[in-house]
């Protein structure tokens, strides 16, 4: 399978159990690899073929500032499930939520969650 990648799409959210993360809030990014079937669009050249990486990033981007969750992991499920729902050609994706500032006691550069689904 051919993929796509979208990488570092970015957004200000307010995900978090604490009660800080929801009031203050914070930087949130997104890195999808969608598994398409890239064949057609490079033969004929016409984006009908393939999918619309600006669509898809919107959605991703919707999904990130959209209701606070309180787990990264819900927010990587709620982006993968939407994509899968909303195009068809994509066969699956991997979803990859990072919270660079996330409040864990200690000095990190990021803390990322990454699922991966299939259409069935």
């Amino acid at each position: 399978m051919d993929r796509i990648y979208l990488t570092g799409i970015s957004a200000f959210a307010f995900h978090g159990v604490y009660e800080n993360e929801r009031r203050e809030g914070q930087k949130f990014s997104v890195d999808l690899v969608l598994d398409v079937d890239l064949y057609p669009a490079g033969v004929s050249d016409d984006l009908k073929d393939s999918v619309d990486y600006s669509l898809i990033a919107k959605v991703a981007h919707e999904e990130l500032v959209g209701d606070p969750c309180n787990l990264i992991e819900a927010v990587a499920e709620r982006i993968a499930g939407r994509i899968l729902k909303e195009f068809e050609g994509i066969q699956g994706i991997s979803v990859k939520v990072h919270k660079p500032d996330a409040d864990v006691g200690i000095a990190l550069n990021d803390i990322a969650v990454e699922i991966e689904r299939r259409r069935p």
